[in-house]
C-alpha cells in the first residue's frame, strides 16, 4: 500500500463514537497496514475534550484535535481554514495520506482544502439521508434547517469528485445514486460495524438473569440505544410491556412500566445484557431516514444471536432478517403472540451469531476497509 498514514476525521463524540469510531480505528491501527493512524476529532467545547479522555484509545493513535464550528454556510471558511491548519501541522505529504472521512460534509470541505490531485485519496463514509434527518427530525426553525440543508445538499452534489463512497446500506447507495446522481460503481457499502466483544455467550445468560430478577423461562425482549434520537421509538416497549413481556431497556429515556426493566449500561457492559436476552427489537416509524438505514444496535444484536423483531421501515434489517431466517418481520406489535415469541427463544442464537459477525463482525469490515485503500493507491 502506497499510502502510509490514515488520516480519519469524525466530528465531535456522539452516541456511536465508542462503538463505530474507536472500534475501527483501534482495529486498523492493530493490523499495522499504516505507519500511523491519525483520528482527526471535531470538538465544540471543552467538555468534550475533557471526555474524550475516558475513551479507551490506543496508544498508537495519534489524535489531532481541531475546533469544530455549527455546520452553517457562515461558517465553512474558517471550518475549512481550520482543519487546513490541522492537517499541515502533522508536516507529512498528502499523496501518503488516505482521507476517510465519517460523514460527506467534511469530505467536502478537504475538496476545497486540497488541490485536486489528491481528491481520489478522500473517502466520504456517508452514514445516512442527511437532508431528510435535518428536515424531519431536528428541532429547528426553517431558516436555520434550509441553511443546514443547503451544505449538506451541496456536500452530496460534490460526491463524483472522488474515487470510492461508502454507504451504510445498499438503499442509502440507490438513494445517493437516484437523488444525488453518485456513480453507482463509486459506492462500496459498509455497514454499521460491530465490535469484537459482540458475539453469544451462553455463559453470561444465567447470572444476568439472576440479577435482572428475571426467570430463565420468562422471555425477555431487549431494547438498546446510546442516543435519545427522535427516530428512536420507544412506545413500542411499553405497548409489548402492555402485552405481559418482560422487557430490558438499556437506553436513556425510562419507561415507567412494571414489566420493563431500565438499565443504561456502558458500551463495554452491553454484550453480558444483550446475552441475557431472548430477543431483540428495534421499531422505526416510516421515512427515508430510517428506510436507508444501518442501525449500530441491529448489528450488535445479530451477532450476540439475538433474533430481531421489527417493522417494514428498514430495508436492510428487514432483507437480512427474512433471507437468515433470523427473526420477526411484522407490520404492527399486535401482531406479536406468545407462540411467536416462543418460536424466536427457540432458534439457534450459534447459528445468528456467526452469520452476523460473518456479515458485520469488526474484522470483516476493517476488512472490507482496507481493501477500499488499496484500490485508491492503485488508481
Amino acid at each position: 500500500m502506497k499510502a502510509n498514514y490514515l488520516f480519519y476525521f469524525c466530528d465531535g463524540i456522539g452516541s456511536v463514537f465508542n462503538s463505530q469510531v474507536l472500534e475501527l480505528l483501534n482495529t486498523i491501527s492493530e493490523k499495522k497496514v499504516f505507519n500511523t493512524v491519525f483520528l482527526f476529532l471535531g470538538i465544540k467545547n471543552e467538555l468534550q475534550k475533557t471526555e474524550l479522555k475516558t475513551r479507551n484509545i490506543s496508544a498508537e493513535i495519534k489524535i489531532v484535535i481541531y475546533k469544530s464550528y455549527p455546520n452553517y454556510p457562515f461558517f465553512n471558511f474558517i471550518q475549512r481554514k481550520i482543519i487546513s491548519e490541522a492537517i499541515n501541522s502533522t508536516n507529512i505529504n498528502f499523496d501518503e495520506i488516505i482521507f476517510h472521512t465519517r460523514g460527506e460534509l467534511i469530505a467536502w470541505h478537504l475538496s476545497k482544502v486540497l488541490n485536486k490531485e489528491f481528491y481520489k485519496n478522500i473517502i466520504p463514509d456517508v452514514r445516512g439521508a442527511s437532508v431528510e434527518e435535518v428536515s424531519e427530525f431536528f428541532k429547528l426553525n426553517n431558516f436555520f434547517k434550509i441553511l443546514k440543508i443547503c451544505n449538506y445538499k451541496t456536500a452530496l452534489k460534490n460526491l463524483n469528485k472522488f474515487s470510492r463512497v461508502t454507504a451504510v446500506s445498499n438503499s442509502l447507495r440507490d438513494y445517493l445514486v437516484n437523488k444525488y446522481k453518485v456513480v453507482s460503481d463509486k459506492i462500496v457499502v459498509t455497514p454499521s460495524l460491530s465490535g469484537s466483544n459482540f458475539r453469544f455467550n451462553p455463559g453470561q445468560l444465567s447470572a444476568t438473569r439472576s440479577e435482572l430478577n428475571v426467570k430463565v423461562d420468562e422471555i425477555l425482549i431487549v431494547f438498546s440505544s446510546g442516543s435519545i434520537a427522535n427516530w428512536q421509538n420507544n412506545i413500542a416497549l411499553q405497548i409489548l410491556a402492555e402485552e405481559g413481556f418482560k422487557v430490558l431497556n438499556l437506553s436513556k429515556k425510562e419507561i415507567q412500566q412494571k414489566n420493563v426493566i431500565n438499565k443504561f449500561v456502558s458500551y463495554s457492559e452491553m454484550p453480558t445484557y444483550l446475552n441475557a436476552a431472548d430477543a431483540a427489537i428495534i421499531w422505526r416509524d416510516k421515512s427515508i431516514v430510517n428506510n436507508v438505514a444501518s442501525p449500530v444496535k441491529f448489528s450488535e444484536y445479530i451477532c450476540c444471536g439475538l433474533p430481531v423483531i421489527s417493522n417494514y421501515s428498514v430495508d436492510m434489517i428487514k432483507e437480512y432478517v427474512i433471507i437468515n431466517s433470523c427473526g420477526l418481520i411484522i407490520n404492527s406489535l399486535d401482531d406479536i403472540n406468545l407462540n411467536d415469541m416462543v418460536q424466536l427463544k427457540q432458534m439457534d442464537r450459534k447459528k445468528i451469531s456467526e452469520a452476523g459477525i460473518l456479515k458485520f463482525g469488526i474484522e470483516r469490515i476493517v476488512q472490507d476497509y482496507l481493501r477500499i485503500y488499496s484500490s485508491i493507491n492503485k488508481i
